[in-house]
């Protein structure tokens, strides 16, 4: 059971890469979002089926998003904080620009063309939620990272872990911190410092932030929107480039 556990957070990833500097602030505030239309988990086979550009309930014109390069947007918080844990949400600033920047040339563009651009509120809330995932995972402070993850994710992983007998400590935080490998702490952490927004795409009850990593690697985060509030969908964004 515990193999079919790993294979599990393989599959999902449980650490990604991360990248460059920015321009576009986003505060990472705990604290209440205004959200829109979007809402559930997705992944990224899901942006497979397709998506014509500006279809999104809360779309907008490519470069338009909340994120376009020279805003200052002032995100309005996470939408979950970080309880008890002590968990201190860190300011970001992110270039923004939506995802033309990110099309590859012959490539697989059906991530960047998902959907539509989302307007300034919804990029800025979602930046917020995927910097304070990324900071709190690095931290090691996994009951606030716990926080930041859709109650999708977070139920498949306790559910899983439950039949793993290896595992004592079978809440959220607990699997996070057990499994996660500490070898992996520097890279968290400078994938944490480089996470830089560019867009985030939604289409319906599906939505991607695409962000840029250490090196430049271009990543995409499945987000779902609860009550409201964003969460990441996924333990790790998935290279696009």
């Amino acid at each position: 059971m515990l193999a079919v556990f790993v294979a599990f957070l393989l599959a999902i990833g449980l650490v990604a890469c991360g990248s460059s500097d920015s321009s576009n602030s986003t505060t990472a505030e705990a604290g209440g979002q205004g959200q829109s239309s979007s809402g559930g988990g997705s992944n990224l086979g899901d942006a497979k089926s397709g998506g014509n550009e500006g279809k999104s309930g809360s779309g907008g014109e490519e470069g338009k998003s909340g994120g376009s390069a020279g805003d200052e947007g002032q995100s309005g918080g996470s939408g979950s904080g970080g309880g008890s844990s002590g968990f201190v949400p860190r300011q970001h600033n992110d270039s923004g620009g939506g995802s033309k920047q990110f099309k590859v040339k012959g490539g697989d563009n059906s991530v960047q063309e998902f959907g539509g651009e989302a307007d300034t509120s919804e990029f800025d809330a979602a930046a917020v939620t995927l910097h304070n995932f990324l900071d709190a995972r690095a931290e090691g402070d996994w009951a606030a990272a716990c926080t930041y993850m859709s109650k999708a994710i977070v139920g498949s992983f306790e559910k899983l872990a439950a039949q793993a007998k290896e595992i004592d400590d079978t809440s959220c935080a607990g699997i996070l911190e057990k499994l996660t490998n500490p070898a992996a702490k520097r890279s968290m952490k400078a994938e944490a410092a480089k996470a830089d927004v560019g867009s985030l795409r939604i289409e319906g009850d599906r939505s991607f932030v695409i962000y840029t990593g250490i090196d430049g690697t271009v990543l995409a985060m499945p987000m779902a929107n609860e009550d409201g509030a964003w969460k990441v969908s996924s333990l790790a964004g998935t290279p696009l480039n």
